[in-house]
């Protein structure tokens, strides 16, 4: 719930550098063509290249194909619309937030294709102008939504750059973790039943020497009484918690003399056996720790800043 607040309030801020987008309509992009399979490898050992000519020495001294030319540097501006310039500076950013959402910017034409989104763009800004749509105060107040946006997204950026992770911090932390989850595995037969009466009659006929899979296969209401209760191996945090934590807390081969209500019924849990689970490789985590890391930062830089403000909620 910690990490989900610092992650929530993340997102908060981020967002709102996206309302000074206006070329949404543009942001559709070609199907990328599958790349063509490469060619199988020839065997080390070819009986038919034996029966092939040699090659023509004359061959080569033929020069190589000329290299294609280096695309052309960018001109400033890049555009111009009834007289307006679009910038090369303007270019460059919005290339750069294009890029972020998964459009090549990079590939031959990419150029032509950015230019013309931003000459539609361009086109669109003046319309609006026209009709007066710059002067209307709901907009300045988009405007200065996204500026602000921008302002705080900028600032977290720097502040995480300054405050990034080493790796002896993430290992640390992952060591910290791992200490504190269970790591516990546990196999558990059940018997689910809509009532506590059922349940306790369960209980009995158990206690007087019933076999566990026969009565789940008769009385069990849950998918498993085919297979005579049997969940397999799981971890608590695949359960509800009611049912984890009554299983933590049996004997191997005992079952619940108290039957456990949640919100799928009533149940008799049998555990048949426990192991020790390793937790998850560091290298498989470190994205999810590097991530908790930064939120931490930057929990710890806010409440710095909210220590040293005047703030008065109305």
């Amino acid at each position: 719930m910690h990490t989900q607040k610092l992650t929530l309030a993340l997102l908060g801020l981020l967002s709102l550098a996206l309302l000074g987008n206006v070329a949404k309509a543009a942001d559709e992009q070609p199907a990328e063509t599958s790349p063509a399979p490469a060619a199988a490898e020839k065997p080390l050992s070819d009986p038919a290249a034996a029966e092939k000519p040699l090659p023509d020495p004359a061959a080569a001294e033929k020069p190589l194909p000329a290299p294609a030319a280096a695309e052309k540097p960018l001109p400033d501006p890049v555009a111009l619309v009834n007289g307006e310039p679009v910038s090369k500076a303007q270019y460059e950013i919005y290339a750069a937030q294009r890029a972020k959402q998964g459009v090549d910017a990079q590939s031959p034409g990419a150029r032509q294709a950015l230019t013309e989104e931003m000459v539609i763009q361009e086109l669109l800004v003046q319309a609006a102008q026209k009709e007066g749509l710059d002067k209307d105060p709901q907009l300045a107040i988009r405007l200065e939504l996204a500026r602000r946006g921008l302002l705080a997204q900028n600032l977290i950026e720097k502040m995480l750059a300054g405050q990034a992770p080493t790796d002896e911090d993430v290992k640390k932390e992952y060591d910290t973790l791992a200490a504190a989850i269970d790591t516990k595995e546990y196999k558990a037969s059940h018997i689910l039943v809509e009532s506590e009466d059922q349940a306790k009659e369960i209980v009995g006929e158990l206690q007087g020497g019933a076999d566990f899979a026969e009565l789940a296969k008769a009385h069990s209401t849950d998918g498993s009484k085919a297979n005579g209760g049997e969940l397999g191996w799981f971890s608590p945090n695949m359960m509800v918690p009611e049912f984890s934590q009554a299983a933590g807390k049996l004997e191997k081969g005992k079952f619940t003399e108290q039957p456990v209500k949640t919100q799928f019924g009533w149940h008799v849990i049998l555990l048949e056996d426990i192991r020790d689970a390793a937790p998850p490789a560091l290298d498989d985590v470190r994205p999810q720790i590097v991530q908790r890391l930064q939120g931490l930062a930057f929990e710890a830089y806010l409440a710095r800043l909210r220590e040293g403000a005047e703030i008065d909620i109305k």
